[in-house]
């Protein structure tokens, strides 16, 4: 289990965090890629594209927050990451999530950020 602040020392992660892309939009983006320029959903343009993302696995309890990388090649969880169990469980309930794909809420989302840039 990691602090983001410490994620974020690691500029190859850090560049690649997409701080909005929900679990599901993910998958659209790289691995639903070729029909989706059609309806003008962002997809990845290129195979060597990728992101890494906060998603929430709730399938056991308490619910736990990854990070993980995601490309067309590609899945990884890159860690764990440490944060306060009520935002993880606010955000479970928020999306009604049972599954390994959970989303995150705009609080959770805001004090990850928070605690990504506090001056050291």
């Amino acid at each position: 289990m990691m602090k983001i602040a410490e994620l974020m020392k690691d500029r190859r992660i850090a560049r690649i965090i997409d701080w909005d892309l929900h679990p599901f939009d993910a998958v659209t983006r790289y691995l639903e890629w070729g029909a989706n320029w059609s309806r003008g959903l962002d997809h990845a343009k290129a195979c060597g594209e990728e992101s890494a993302y906060f998603k929430i696995n709730a399938i056991h309890r308490p619910a736990k927050l990854v990070l993980v990388r995601q490309s067309h090649h590609d899945y990884e969880v890159i860690s764990q990451i440490e944060a306060p169990q009520e935002l993880i469980d606010e955000s479970v309930e928020q999306f009604a999530c049972r599954s390994a794909a959970c989303g995150i809420s705009d609080r959770l989302r805001s004090w990850l950020k928070a605690e990504a840039f506090k001056p050291a």
